[in-house]
């Protein structure tokens, strides 16, 4: 409950109205747009009258700096729909060679080529404009047929390092109008928005919850999270609500304002308070919360220092997600605060929730670092003081070490780094006995398949961990 309502905080934060409240950014990280100029006939009222493509060009996106209502970009409701909320494509990664990136967005094959970007680009993003009634006849096939034809004004330039969205815009005089410019692709959105969301749909007539489960305020429509959580897939008949999709709206029923200022606040957490860089594949969310009654000024001021941080690179972020001590900034700027942390994984559309620690105070980060350097330096002789976040990488990569070559391992001892990590946010007694016990019996395996210098790090970290946690349970007990 307490993670929903620091949710829903962060959406209040941002004061959004609207559709602004439900987008998201195309790319967590900074990339490429490929930029395709439609031309248009006419005025921009719908439906629109297509000609053809004037251009395609390269453009820089910037994942800080995107404005949400420019790209009106919302994820898909579904993998395998045959529609998109915005005209845009999330195209991965291209190649160095120019043949190869023309290969892969465009085959002379492409119309049967399910794989290939044109043939998503024009049956799962754009002909269902032509469908509903918002762009003129034939206008789809006419795009398709010029961007073949220029598609080579950018295969040059396109390489591997980069990843690029394909956005549809208009050109108004030389100017590149974005879909949120424009009041066709705006139109279209709320209209698949209200379809997605089943606004224009009441509860059955038996649905005694009226109440919403954050607000408690009555309302006729209710709205289910997973519509912003892909926690639990509800077509999945191991989700108990799968069972029957009438029983969605019984899982956590919320209203139509508490659902818009949750899915802003998810926005916002993972624009700025997301990081990547501390577990391999692992996203952690801290997400903070006022302590009792609310402060909003050590709100308001955290976040904004939060975010200064961000653009001036102090900390793992959104854009380049540069390296950075993301636990120790939550303890320094954190005063006044609590946090609610979740460490998740994203596998294909669904978001798996490995550890959620709820109500954890600054003080508890900062008192978990201070003990790691005290220990260091004094059972160690450490000179150089580190911090919280190389300590849990540390962590990880030492049972990483000693899990060797075996994935199934792997991922074992990555679940009990996360119950170590679980244990000493919550200010818990730390399985020492469990970690000398998984470690023990892998050091002849470690010291007989690695190099001297790997395994006599692993073990002085080992060594290390082991003094580390017993420090920590002394302070418990």
């Amino acid at each position: 409950m307490g993670f929903l309502q620091a949710m829903a905080q962060m959406g209040q934060n941002e004061a959004k109205e609207g559709v602004a409240a439900y987008l998201t950014r195309p790319m967590d990280r900074d990339g490429k747009e490929i930029r395709v100029w439609l031309r248009v006939n006419g005025d921009l009222e719908e439906p629109l009258e297509i000609e053809g493509v004037s251009r395609i060009d390269l453009a820089d996106y910037s994942a800080r700096r995107a404005a949400l209502t420019d790209y009106l970009y919302r994820e898909p409701a579904g993998a395998n729909t045959t529609w998109r909320f915005t005209p845009i494509h999330k195209a991965g990664k291209m190649k160095n060679d120019p043949d190869k990136s023309l290969e892969a967005l465009c085959p002379q094959n492409w119309r049967k080529d399910k794989k290939t970007h044109f043939h998503k680009i024009r049956n799962r993003v754009l002909m269902d404009y032509e469908k509903e009634g918002f762009f003129t006849s034939s206008s789809v096939d006419q795009v398709m047929a010029e961007m073949e034809e220029k598609i080579h004004m950018v295969l040059p330039d396109l390489d591997n390092q980069q990843s690029y969205i394909i956005i549809f815009g208009i050109d108004q005089g030389g100017n590149f109008l974005y879909p949120g410019r424009i009041s066709a692709f705006e139109n279209y959105f709320q209209q698949k928005l209200v379809r997605n969301l089943e606004l224009d749909k009441k509860p059955p007539k038996d649905f005694q919850e009226k109440n919403c489960s954050l607000c408690n305020a009555t309302t006729d429509t209710v709205l289910g999270l997973n519509k912003i959580f892909k926690f639990n897939t509800f077509d999945k008949v191991s989700v108990l609500a799968g069972l029957d999709k009438n029983e969605i709206i019984h899982s956590f029923p919320v209203c139509q304002s508490c659902f818009a200022e949750v899915s802003a606040g998810r926005e916002k957490v993972d624009r700025v308070l997301n990081n990547s860089t501390v577990l391999p594949k692992i996203n952690i969310w801290a997400i903070p919360e006022a302590v009792g009654d609310g402060d909003n000024k050590l709100f308001n001021q955290f976040l904004g220092t939060w975010e200064k941080q961000l653009d001036t690179n102090e900390i793992g972020g959104a854009g380049e997600r540069t390296e950075g001590m993301y636990f120790s900034r939550l303890a320094q700027t954190g005063q006044g605060l609590i946090f609610h942390f979740v460490f998740w994984e994203q596998n294909n559309a669904q978001e798996i929730v490995h550890l959620m620690v709820e109500d954890v105070p600054p003080e508890r980060l900062a008192r978990l670092e201070s003990t790691w350097q005290k220990v260091s330096k004094e059972q160690f002789g450490w000179q150089k003081t580190t911090s919280l976040d190389f300590a849990i990488k540390s962590l990880y990569a030492t049972l990483a070490n000693f899990a060797g070559k075996s994935s199934g391992d792997k991922m074992v001892f990555r679940d009990f780094t996360l119950e170590i990590i679980g244990g000493m946010l919550q200010g818990e007694v730390l399985p020492v006995d469990m970690f000398k016990r998984f470690i023990v019996p892998r050091l002849a395996r470690l010291v007989y398949e690695g190099k001297p210098d790997n395994y006599r790090r692993s073990m002085h970290y080992a060594e290390l961990w082991v003094e580390y946690m017993q420090a920590l349970n002394r302070e418990v007990t």
